[in-house]
């Protein structure tokens, strides 16, 4: 009988061959010793100790039968070769968790946080100075001082109150989702998306606020509260009679203020958090992707924050804080803040990943397979370039490279 230590390519040559004699294979393996004597020196007193046993046993007995258990063998030896691996790779799937998880610990990491919760407080701060500079003070012609004539009314949805909600809103929103899936990765990438979505929104509002200086709706009674214009006197100066230069009687913050109704800021920064608690929500739910269409109860609930902001941005021309143009400019700017936010820190809400937060520290390492040295390649095709063929599913024969 055939022993294991003999050539793999040897044995599979014999199933072509149907039946041969103890007398044939003795030659053959001599013949394949002769080539190989000189990388394995010991192979061959073992082989020819082996041969000797063999010829006493019957003659008659077909290769095919004796070692068909060991051509199997060698075959699964080979189909493992074939899908060696790397040995810098841990995993032989694409996508390996492992270093998605250990690229947290990037040595850059702690540095990138304090750099992002720096810039966050600067912006900040930044919206507070801005909110205490006075406006431009833009002229205003007669035929248009109706638009500024509306009677002053509360505010319907305080600032304080506002700044509380946009704050409040999607921390607990992300909150409850980190309640289910107890997924930190996500909770912190939402957190830093939701914290740049207002501070991207401050600065672009205040700046417009105090450079365009445009009239609130209630604008004359914020510099006449009695009703009674006072207009300085410029007839020497030769200025245009139909510009209105207002001596206001009322208090200067409230007058300044009055100065900067465009655009809003209770819209932007409504829209800018419920804007991303909108893109949130329907990520999670696939609400805006292939998997979720179809399902009207995801949709809903997902338009849900932005109908609460878009009921903050009307009640501000229902109290005649602001014009509609104001209110709609401002829900752009907030809407845009808090979707480039949420995409710094997610794919996108119409693919197929969505909700799913991006890696900050992507690892280079790459998963690949290795090819089999060239002496293995030259070892499958021997004594006539017989080519090895693979044992695959359905009994079907491919090549080496399938």
């Amino acid at each position: 009988m055939l022993d294991e230590s003999y050539p793999s390519d040897l044995r599979i040559r014999h199933r072509s061959n149907g039946s041969i004699n103890s007398g044939e294979a003795k030659q053959q393996v001599t013949s394949t010793l002769h080539h190989q004597i000189d990388d394995k020196p010991q192979c061959g007193s073992k082989m020819s100790s082996r041969k000797e046993g063999q010829e006493t046993s019957s003659g008659k007995r077909t290769l095919s039968e004796s070692s068909a258990e060991d051509i199997t063998r060698t075959e699964r030896e080979m189909w493992r070769n074939e899908l060696s691996m790397n040995s810098e790779s841990n995993s032989a799937q694409p996508e390996n968790r492992k270093e998605q998880i250990s690229s947290s610990n990037h040595p850059n990491r702690r540095l990138s946080d304090a750099v992002d919760v720096v810039l966050r407080i600067f912006l900040v701060i930044t919206f507070f100075k801005l909110e205490t500079m006075a406006a431009f003070k833009r002229e205003i012609h007669q035929e248009e001082l109706w638009l500024y004539k509306n009677p002053r009314r509360p505010d319907f949805v305080k600032g304080g109150e506002l700044l509380f909600w946009v704050i409040v809103a999607p921390f607990l929103v992300t909150l409850l989702f980190y309640g289910f899936t107890k997924d930190r990765r996500d909770f912190r990438a939402a957190s830093w998306a939701w914290t740049l979505a207002l501070c991207m929104n401050v600065i672009p509002t205040s700046l417009l606020k105090i450079t365009v200086g445009r009239p609130r709706p209630d604008y004359f009674y914020r510099c006449f509260p009695d009703g009674v214009m006072v207009l300085n006197n410029h007839t020497e100066m030769g200025w245009d009679a139909s510009i209105l230069d207002f001596n206001c009687t009322g208090i200067p913050s409230e007058i300044n203020e009055g100065r900067k109704s465009f655009p809003s800021g209770h819209s932007s920064f409504a829209f800018a958090s419920f804007g991303f608690i909108a893109y949130y929500v329907g990520a999670k739910l696939h609400a805006f992707d292939a998997r979720g269409r179809g399902h009207t109860w995801r949709l809903c609930l997902s338009v849900i924050p932005l109908m609460i902001a878009l009921m903050v941005a009307v009640s501000r021309t229902c109290d005649y804080h602001h014009h509609w143009q104001d209110v709609t400019f401002g829900g752009i700017i907030g809407l845009f803040a808090g979707y480039v936010s949420y995409r710094q820190y997610y794919p996108s809400i119409f693919g197929p990943d969505a909700g799913k937060p991006l890696v900050r520290w992507p690892s280079n390492r790459k998963n690949e397979y290795q090819r089999l040295k060239p002496s293995e390649e030259d070892e499958e095709q021997v004594n006539g370039g017989i080519e090895v063929r693979r044992p695959l599913l359905e009994n079907k024969e491919q090549s080496k490279w399938y």
